[in-house]
């Protein structure tokens, strides 16, 4: 293995992420491996089941046909956040207070997880805890704020609404000030990851274009290079399930924001998610 910069992403331009990272490369799959678990993915999910699973004494094998993050980890707005874009009240209302419950809990949990990870790793991302902001849009209807907030309550998180938020010169409105979210480095905690799963004798493989996933007592993973890993278990953990193409992909479409990148002097803008 040996460290560079990755410039090949799942996108045509390069986020800022890939080109603050010195990221690992990893070498392609040879033939004749046998893990306990062969992980399909290497960004965020795949090295983060990896990471679990190694500490717990598991044979573990990560795969990915490009370089770790270079999915959509490497490319989103490194927002840890249990405020979701899908909006309490609405998954409430859709699935029942308990389910909202467990979205909420789910989300609290797997930033206090990563949290964990880093102190534990040691791994400098710039890991910090913030507040996070949610404000109407020009087009939105304001008073949603205050249905969101009853129904974050209800999941048991701890929402303000502020007259404002904290952002000077630009006048939000009415504001939710969500409590205990985060900022991270993505790809640098990725590295971390990485570099801990190797250490507690797993291994990492790029390149590697998994052709065909077959599970069950013959579990296998056939690789564009010809070669195939026979674990005992696979799980995926790719964007969209590359596994199963027709009960997914059928159902999706794709989306994506922009996120700018940009100088701001410090103090400026108070930090935070808005």
């Amino acid at each position: 293995m040996h460290t560079g910069k990755r410039d090949s992403t799942s996108g045509a331009k390069v986020s800022i992420w890939t080109r603050s990272a010195q990221t690992p490369m990893y070498p392609a799959v040879p033939d004749g491996l046998n893990p306990e678990v062969c992980l399909i993915g290497a960004g965020i999910a795949g090295l983060s089941v990896a990471y679990t699973l190694a500490e717990r004494g598991h044979s573990v094998v990560v795969i990915d046909d490009g370089a770790i993050g270079s999915g959509e980890t490497g490319r989103s707005s490194a927002h840890l956040s249990n405020a979701v874009d899908d909006r309490y009240y609405v998954l409430e209302a859709m699935h029942g207070r308990d389910k909202s419950h467990v979205v909420a809990e789910s989300h609290t949990a797997a930033i206090d997880r990563i949290e964990s990870i880093v102190t534990r790793e040691g791994i400098d991302c710039g890991l910090e805890r913030v507040p996070g902001y949610l404000f109407a849009t020009p087009d939105e209807d304001a008073p949603f704020l205050d249905r969101e907030r009853e129904a974050a309550l209800r999941a048991e998180l701890s929402p303000v609404l502020l007259p404002r938020a904290p952002i000077p010169n630009f006048a939000t409105g009415p504001a939710l000030e969500f409590p205990g979210q985060a900022q991270f480095h993505p790809l640098r905690y990725l590295t971390g990851l990485a570099e801990a799963i190797e250490r507690m004798g797993g291994r990492i493989f790029c390149g590697a274009h998994a052709l065909e996933i077959r599970g069950g007592l013959s579990a296998k993973v056939t690789l564009k290079s010809g070669h195939a890993i026979r674990p005992r278990h696979i799980v995926v953990c790719t964007n969209v399930p590359v596994n199963d193409m027709f009960t997914m992909h059928t159902k999706m479409s794709p989306h994506r924001s922009s996120v700018i990148a940009a100088h701001i002097p410090e103090g400026q803008i108070p930090k935070g998610l808005l």
